[in-house]
């Protein structure tokens, strides 16, 4: 079943859609194109696995979840889909389109929930469990829907309820931690959590079901305000473990404000640098061609559109993340401290890939042998990022990580080429290259606050 889209996914297609043009019509002249006649490449000696696996996602949250806990969480999957006949057949539910969103969310919903052998760091954990959650409760609020004796509404909580409890839990965010690394770490994605949820999920009058007339709708709508609502449960429990387990703990909400207000005007200043001074464009892109001076190599050579896609990617999240720029005031610090940090962590990044283009790299592998080379260069640096004994710098790794999903995908691919395969090399660049920068930004935060 097609996934429908929300306004952000939407914007973000839309951006896609003019990508390939930003990457380098903008440039300055002409000139040759560098795919009208690129180098060889022995496409066939690129291996199409690799025996270095990506590392997992570091552990954030120094406690485990609770056997019981994890099962109360499991439990309500169960009990969300019961009332959904099984099989569910034609008969049971005509509608093809209706059982097919049924029976593909109630599969999701199963396959979403950790197996019992599956070792998971809390937050992860928490994850898996609200996306389970969700699924499970779209599939029964569309079941709902559309038979005699279902109530959509008695599925879930109402829609104001979950609002007021991520509300009251987003308030009391962030508590106390060992120290302000620790804490940005710690409570940085929890509050997130609600925040996106406010921002995207629990928006305007008809957020709940009882404002959706289609059942596939209404079916999303539970399973919206079942994901938050397992959120709230999670983000309560493992700030109360954390802060149970604490010896010595100390308040890192105003650290966390004074950091982020500090990183946020270096990332302020590039931002004027890159628009020409203009304040009022900060978080729209300036295009591609902003961040050279000079560009040596062909308008669409694999490093400037490696350039274009991070930044595009980078803009994308900066018109929505809490980033304290010029007299904006962030209204949660573990959030706004977190995403300044990685912006600036990506502006050191393009900067640095910016270099190299203007240096003349094109970013074409010598052979098919520098590819994998590319990939364990990348894999040892974010390798490097994950094992930090700084916190920060493993929260950092959970945002690189995924990054390894599209280019190994892409070798693996079947119908792979030159241009997938070059493409694919770069990213493992821009890996090595931003997780490399990450370092460097968070050793300079962490004397920062030990300054204080």
């Amino acid at each position: 079943m097609p996934r429908r889209l929300t306004r952000r996914d939407a914007l973000a297609a839309a951006g896609a859609v003019a990508l390939g043009s930003l990457a380098g019509c903008s440039g300055r002249g002409s000139g040759p194109r560098f795919w009208d006649d690129p180098p060889s490449l022995d496409v066939e000696g690129v291996p199409r696995e690799f025996d270095d696996p990506v590392p997992s996602a570091p552990r954030l949250v120094p406690v485990d979840v609770e056997p019981a806990v994890a099962g109360a969480f499991a439990d309500r999957v169960d009990r969300l889909l019961s009332p959904i006949p099984e099989p569910l057949t034609e008969e049971r539910l005509p509608n093809g389109e209706i059982r097919e969103q049924v029976e593909t969310e109630r599969a999701a919903a199963r396959e979403s929930l950790p197996a019992s052998d599956e070792s998971l760091p809390p937050l992860r954990a928490a994850e898996r469990y609200a996306m389970a959650r969700d699924h499970a409760a779209t599939a029964v609020g569309t079941w709902a829907a559309v038979t005699v004796e279902g109530d959509p509404e008695a599925v879930a909580a109402d829609i104001g309820t979950v609002r007021n409890r991520a509300f009251e839990t987003l308030e009391e965010l962030p508590g106390v931690a060992t120290d302000s690394s620790a804490g940005a770490a710690v409570y940085g994605p929890i509050e997130r959590w609600y925040d996106e949820a406010r921002r995207r999920t629990l928006v305007g009058g008809s957020a709940g079901p009882e404002e959706r007339a289609n059942p596939l709708r209404v079916g999303d709508a539970v399973g919206e305000g079942e994901r938050v609502q397992s959120y709230v449960e999670a983000g309560r429990y493992l700030r109360d473990r954390y802060r149970s387990s604490l010896a010595d703990p100390e308040a890192v909400a105003e650290p966390l404000r004074r950091e982020a207000e500090r990183v946020g005007a270096e990332v302020g200043e590039r931002l004027r640098e890159l628009h020409g001074g203009e304040p009022d464009r900060l978080r729209s892109s300036p295009g591609t061609e902003a961040f050279l001076d000079d560009r040596p190599v062909a308008r669409d050579a694999p490093s400037v559109s490696q350039l274009s896609t991070a930044r595009y990617r980078t803009f994308e999240d900066l018109r929505f993340d809490p980033i304290p720029l010029d007299d904006y005031e962030p209204d949660h610090p573990a959030t706004a401290f977190t995403r300044t940090l990685l912006a600036r962590v990506r502006f050191r990044g393009l900067d640095a890939l910016a270099s190299r283009i203007e240096d003349g790299e094109a970013m074409f592998p010598d052979d098919a042998a520098a590819v994998g080379a590319a990939r364990s260069a990348a894999i040892e640096s974010v390798t490097t990022l994950a094992g930090s004994e700084n916190p920060l710098a493993r929260w950092l790794a959970t945002q690189f990580l995924p990054l390894f999903a599209e280019p190994d995908g892409a070798l693996a691919a079947g119908d792979r080429n030159a241009r997938s395969t070059v493409e694919a090399y770069t990213a493992y660049r821009w890996i090595e290259t931003v997780t490399g920068e990450a370092r460097t930004v968070t050793e300079s935060v962490r004397d920062s606050f030990e300054a204080y």
